[in-house]
């Protein structure tokens, strides 16, 4: 027993809160004995558990954790491990507790120790709180979108990377600089910066939080408007004891802010600038039906102020006051104002009778649309309009008349204009049948005037010989009688064949333009007969026609047309393509299409057709030498001719200095005519 007096003895005065329990053989703790130092730590009484097992007296919140560890000092001998035990005032206290098995003479005792670890844990506890705390803080002043800076003694000593940016500058730049090195030399106000700076943060450093606007300026010179708040800093001291001068600054980049509210400014001020001198009548009107303002011009229309019409009832009483329009505008206006959310916020203009301060009636439109909760209307006046309506209405109705008289007057004008115009082609192609009648007359002047010479010389001959017969007939004389006899009954037998050519390609070509005779003919035989009638023309002109047409093509249709179409294109060129010029070339060729088709084409050499008159030359009485022999009739019988009684189509295409080419392409088979022309009438115009 000497050991385990001892042991008892020592275990009273150990520092540390220690219990001992005798074990029986099974392992069971038979009792628990506590000392002095674990009374202390615990807060109980000794003669309320000494001899008592933990359990006994609820020391143990958790028994599975006590019986755990009681197994793992029986299998191993000892245990520690941290637990948590109830002290007498019912708290709970962290505790390490550790477990050995000792052996004293003959008994088995269990000897745990308690290391008392709350303070330590807590602190450990507030430690990593506050760590964390701090890292949330430092997350959430890098993320925020504000600079956040710490000043201390006028001088920059921390900041967020949003700083960083918002200045253009890197932090080690931004540390120890002053605020108003970020500024310009001058606020906006013409203050200094300096002098602002410090005067304001010298009231931020006595415990005010300031708030401003401020100038700064960025590493790149540019400078921006900044929302700046000055915040008095927690002032823990420094780490030598010293109380530092320091406050946190929130700087927001406002720039912008400024310039939309300056824009909405000003767009306000617009809109009321707008709204008051708008040439036309506007009233704002809230959702409940108080009138808040109304223009200018409004008044001047109505007579009406704003005093006269506080809300919309008032405005309705006065401006409708009899019962039953009012209703019925009241209804109108209902329906309009009913759409105005699916109209985008517009409403339908209508026409209303209004009725003025003075009594006087105006027909107004009124309209408007949707701004915001509140209605804008706009009133037109169209008492004018209407006015001026009804009296055109009475005027189309008196013109009505008048129109019909002068319509019937122009349709007679336009009919004697068609008369004088068809009397006038007629004429131009009576002038066409004279100019060949002149050039075939000089063409005879010369064959018959040859054979009346020879004529005349075979009355000498005849007389010569009638002498010498009577004198005495010598076979010379004979001989040389009948010899000139033979020569001048030659020469009087080709001027005369000469002459009835003539005349019957004259003949042909005359009755073929004074009627409009079908027949099938030959082409080039035609040209042939026509040519012969141009040549006196041609001559004087010292212009050579060249003919190109197969002898084999051959058209059923009207000769006569086809040759005045010719004779008028030949003519033109004579005019107007070689005028002032000593002369030229035309040549006339044709050529076979498929279709049973043909195409004419008359070109010339001479000086071209300007541009501007190439659209018209087909025009009635368009012609350049109006005055000087032009009808201007010429190709407008022309192209008549060619699409309507040959059935055909006609262009002409030019440029100054390189000639013309007119293109004709026409129907081997002429179709039926359209009407029956009279003997010498050219078609009529559709």
């Amino acid at each position: 027993m000497d050991k385990l007096q001892t042991f008892v003895s020592l275990f009273d005065y150990a520092p540390l809160p220690m219990s001992y329990s005798p074990l029986d053989g099974d392992g069971r703790l038979l009792a628990s004995f506590w000392n002095q130092s674990w009374f202390e730590c615990f807060g109980y009484q000794p003669d309320a558990v000494q001899g008592r097992t933990g359990d006994a007296f609820g020391l143990w919140p958790d028994m599975a954790f006590r019986a755990d560890f009681l197994q793992a000092v029986g299998a191993d001998g000892i245990s520690k491990t941290e637990t948590t035990l109830r002290s007498a005032d019912g708290s709970l206290r962290t505790v390490i507790v550790s477990a050995r098995k000792m052996f004293a003479d003959d008994t088995t005792l269990m000897v745990v120790s308690y290391e008392d670890v709350t303070e330590q844990r807590e602190l450990e506890s507030a430690r990593r709180q506050a760590e964390r705390t701090l890292r949330l803080f430092q997350e959430m002043v890098e993320s925020s979108a504000d600079a956040i800076m710490i000043i201390e003694d006028h001088r920059v000593i921390a900041c967020n990377t949003a700083a960083t940016r918002l200045y253009g500058m890197p932090r080690e730049r931004l540390i120890g600089s002053h605020p108003a090195e970020l500024s310009p030399e001058y606020q906006d106000d013409g203050e200094s910066s300096y002098s602002a700076a410090v005067r304001l943060m010298e009231r931020a450093l006595a415990g005010s939080t300031e708030h401003f606007l401020w100038r700064h300026r960025r590493g790149d010179g540019s400078t921006f408007m900044a929302d700046v708040v000055l915040n008095p800093a927690i002032d823990l001291g420094t780490d030598h004891g010293e109380r530092g001068r320091r406050y946190v600054t929130v700087v927001r980049d406002v720039t912008e802010e400024q310039q939309a509210a300056r824009a909405l400014q000003d767009s306000e001020q617009r809109f009321r600038k707008l709204f008051r001198l708008a040439p036309v009548g506007l009233a704002l009107t809230g959702a409940e039906g108080k009138v808040f303002a109304i223009n200018r011009h409004w008044t001047q229309l109505f007579g009406y102020t704003l005093d006269d019409i506080p809300d919309t009832e008032a405005w309705w009483k006065q401006a409708y006051p009899d019962p039953a329009y009012r209703d019925a505008v009241r209804a109108k206006w209902a329906q309009a104002t009913a759409r105005i959310t699916a109209n985008d916020g517009e409403l339908e203009s209508a026409e209303y009778l209004v009725t003025c301060k003075d009594g006087q009636q105006r027909h107004v439109l009124i309209g408007g649309a949707l701004i915001g909760n509140e209605v804008l209307t706009s009133y037109i006046d169209v008492t004018a309009q209407r006015e001026a309506r009804a009296q055109l209405q009475a005027l189309n109705q008196s013109l009505e008349t008048r129109v019909q008289e002068r319509t019937r007057d122009l349709e007679q004008a336009i009919e004697d204009l068609r008369l004088t115009q068809h009397e006038l082609v007629r004429s131009e192609k009576l002038a066409g049948l004279g100019a060949l009648v002149a050039g075939v007359a000089h063409e005879l002047n010369t064959p018959i005037g040859n054979a009346v010479m020879v004529a005349s010389t075979l009355g000498d001959l005849r007389k010569r010989f009638e002498t010498a017969v009577t004198e005495g007939l010598r076979r010379s004389v004979l001989d040389s009688f009948l010899g000139e006899l033979r020569e001048a009954s030659d020469m009087i037998e080709h001027n005369l064949r000469r002459a009835a050519e003539l005349i019957t390609s004259f003949k042909q070509v005359a009755v073929d333009q004074s009627s409009y005779q079908r027949r099938s003919f030959g082409i080039a035989e035609t040209l042939h007969e026509l040519r012969m009638t141009l040549n006196p023309t041609l001559r004087r002109a010292g212009v050579t026609l060249v003919e190109d047409i197969p002898p084999d093509l051959r058209m059923d249709s009207y000769p006569g047309p086809l040759s005045q179409v010719l004779m008028n294109i030949v003519n033109n060129a004579v005019v107007h393509a070689f005028d002032g010029r000593p002369g030229g070339t035309v040549r006339i060729s044709g050529t076979a299409l498929p279709g049973d088709r043909v195409r004419i084409q008359i070109s010339d050499d001479g000086c071209g057709i300007d541009p501007d008159k190439l659209p018209r030359i087909f025009d009635p009485f368009f012609t350049t030498k109006l005055g000087r022999g032009g009808s201007g009739l010429g190709l407008h019988i022309v192209y008549t001719l060619v699409t309507e009684l040959l059935g055909g189509s006609v262009r002409i295409e030019s440029e100054p200095g390189t000639g013309s080419h007119a293109i004709i392409e026409l129907p081997l088979s002429a179709p039926p005519p359209r009407a029956a022309p009279g003997d010498g009438d050219l078609p009529q115009h559709p």
